[in-house]
């Protein structure tokens, strides 16, 4: 009752009229895109863990796929190559085999070098990892089927423990030239580019002077 006046009850056929229309409001704005707002959860923060979970979801990121893709060729070979260059380095020729360990750095660092910086530098990252990890596994499979190889056609020349040390901290010295030869290329990239935009820019400028001498004559 509202100033002495009693207010009409709705019938049952109004209230569900408003019920559906409001439940397709609530139907209109979600399809929209509206979503209620989530609170943002601590582990959602990192970008990598973001990533790793879209990766997962098979999202469409190309340059991650090609990051993950890249990794795991160079690691896995890396893994294999390196064991083999060992022995290259201790029976056949030693600068045979840290050249060859430079080939494939450069080559890795060349691939990479058409990614963007972050997704590049994570992939190179885990390069490093899969080759070094896995690297070892391999060693201990290749290297007693190697020895007795080349003992029973010749000798095999086993090396120190210093020697083989000095052997570890080159390879790892000439596959961190990787991030160099990234490094370079994708700064030449960049400076082209600019070059380029500076040309276009200039081009601009000189085509508006023109213009501007022909409107005052």
């Amino acid at each position: 009752m509202r100033n002495g006046e009693a207010i009409p009850s709705k019938s049952p056929i109004q209230s569900r009229e408003n019920t559906e229309r409001s439940d397709f409001a609530v139907v209109e704005f979600w399809c929209r895109g509206w979503r209620p707002r989530q609170p943002v959860r601590r582990v959602d923060r990192f970008w990598f863990i973001q990533i790793y979970q879209h990766f997962l979801k098979g999202a469409a990121m190309p340059d991650i796929q090609k990051s993950m893709k890249l990794s795991l060729a160079f690691g896995l070979s890396g893994a294999v190559i390196l064991p083999v260059l060992y022995e290259v380095y201790a029976n056949i020729s030693a600068a045979a085999g840290l050249v060859l360990i430079a080939v494939w750095a450069v080559c890795a660092g060349a691939k990479f070098s058409a990614l963007k910086f972050k997704e590049a530098f994570m992939g190179m990252v885990c390069t490093l990892a899969y080759a070094g990890i896995l690297g070892v596994i391999c060693y201990i499979v290749i290297h007693p089927k190697v020895s007795d190889m080349l003992n029973r056609r010749s000798v095999y020349f086993q090396l120190s423990l210093k020697q083989q040390a000095y052997f570890v901290l080159y390879a790892v010295l000439i596959s961190l030239c990787m991030f160099l030869v990234w490094g370079g290329i994708f700064g030449v990239k960049k400076a082209i580019e600019r070059f380029r935009l500076n040309r276009e820019k200039t081009g601009e400028y000189i085509d508006k002077a023109f213009d501007d001498d022909e409107d005052m004559l």
